[in-house]
């Protein structure tokens, strides 16, 4: 079995995470996982993976692989410094070479279809025929994103391995850049087509893919973002109410009424954590302190312990698209109330919280997310806010990593024949 997954540990990303927890639960039942990605980040730990695990690294590049022997000529990662590694260190962190790393990635990306990791695919076309020739993968599982992972789709046919193409996001997306919407509506077509199965992360994207590709909806596999095993954590003490929220935010997942309503109500902090905080949070962190708190870019385990720090956990939803962050399934994992902020009518984020009975949904409105605080923080001082929630396992069990990693699998042996 092959995994071609560009963003894999040591990489910092929502799709490291997932394609990290599939390797190791698809490991329990295959004879060989082999894992082909980009070349490790100097000055992050690798994972622990199954002794059946191979992972295969390709050169990213030559601009990354410039970055990565300049900052192993230093002897450390430079996330936490100048921020050239792999991105991920937030503005207030980037010196002037962080910032001309970051606008020299910026400006590849808007360069080369479908952005600057495109230049991992020679490399990585070259480390699969060695594969395939050594021994040729009985099914691949293609992870975008990247897109760039999608290209590889081809030379898979050719070689005769089945794949299935999980979908993360649709190729061709709201935030896809103008020069290159076409570009993604051919990729994606191409790869719906040529794909033994395809998989997408919610319904809503499910159904955005048949009516695009004339494909029946049961055809495309749900397999959501999912949360792993933590440690239990007792509920916050003290009377105010700590809200946490970890992840991005981007033009289309607006933090503005979720930062007016916190500094409006007393007795509420918000603890963020993530890379790349825009302009106006770092502005409100400056102005109000004590309501507004940021506690940098974590690993992800130290970001898994943070959120069992939380009152209640804090999700903000996408404008525009139906895809919802997939952080709000790892949140599951915490056993903590969420509290989401709804920005499209589409976000399926509302239903879900209403179906596990694990939290509210707001629309981004400072009005309504201030009075939902307010009730939040009256039902803490009175002792109930955990009793207001389903916060047990069962609701939630399709939701963890082993549950999806285990559909996949039966997914993929399928394909496999």
């Amino acid at each position: 079995m092959l995994v071609v997954a560009h963003d894999f540990p040591p990489v910092r990303s929502p799709q490291s995470i997932r394609a990290l927890a599939f390797a190791r639960r698809l490991a329990a039942g295959a004879a060989e996982v082999h894992v082909l990605t980009r070349t490790a980040l100097p000055g992050l730990s690798l994972p622990t993976l199954p002794d059946n695990v191979r992972v295969h690294r390709a050169s990213p590049g030559a601009f990354e692989s410039l970055l990565d022997r300049l900052v192993a000529r230093r002897g450390g990662h430079a996330g936490a410094g100048d921020g050239v590694g792999d991105g991920s260190a937030g503005p207030a962190a980037l010196n002037w070479k962080g910032r001309a790393v970051a606008l020299a990635r910026r400006a590849i990306d808007q360069l080369r279809f479908p952005d600057g990791r495109a230049a991992w695919v020679p490399a990585a076309r070259r480390e699969l025929a060695a594969l395939c020739r050594a021994s040729r993968p009985d099914v691949a599982l293609l992870m975008h994103e990247p897109a760039a992972c999608l290209l590889l789709a081809e030379p898979l046919s050719a070689a005769g391995v089945p794949w299935l193409a999980d979908l993360a996001d649709p190729v061709l997306a709201p935030y896809t850049p103008r020069q290159f919407r076409r570009a993604a509506a051919r990729l994606e077509a191409r790869v719906v087509a040529g794909a033994a199965a395809v998989a997408a992360t919610n319904a809503a994207t499910a159904e955005l893919l048949s009516s695009r590709h004339g494909i029946a909806r049961d055809a495309i596999t749900v397999l959501p973002q999912g949360f792993g095993d933590a440690a239990v954590a007792p509920m916050p003490a003290g009377d105010g109410l700590q809200l946490v929220y970890t992840g991005r935010f981007y033009p289309f997942r607006d933090p503005a009424a979720l930062l007016a309503a916190v500094v409006a109500t007393p007795g509420v902090r918000l603890l963020l954590a993530g890379p790349e905080m825009p302009a106006e949070v770092l502005a409100a962190a400056r102005a109000h302190p004590g309501a507004i708190v940021l506690a940098g870019e974590l690993p992800h385990e130290a970001t898994l312990a943070l959120q069992t720090r939380a009152d209640v956990l804090v999700g903000v939803g996408n404008a525009g698209t139906a895809q919802s962050p997939g952080k709000l399934q790892e949140y599951f994992g915490a056993a903590r109330p969420i509290l989401h902020v709804v920005h499209d009518a589409a976000d399926p984020a509302p239903a879900l919280l209403a179906r596990t009975r694990r939290g509210l949904a707001v629309p981004a409105e400072p009005a309504s997310i201030g009075a939902a605080l307010q009730d939040l923080l009256r039902a803490k001082r009175e002792g109930g806010l955990a009793a207001r929630f389903d916060l047990g396992d069962e609701a939630v069990a399709d939701f963890h990593w082993d549950a999806i990693s285990d559909r996949l699998a039966a997914r993929l042996a399928a394909i496999a024949g």
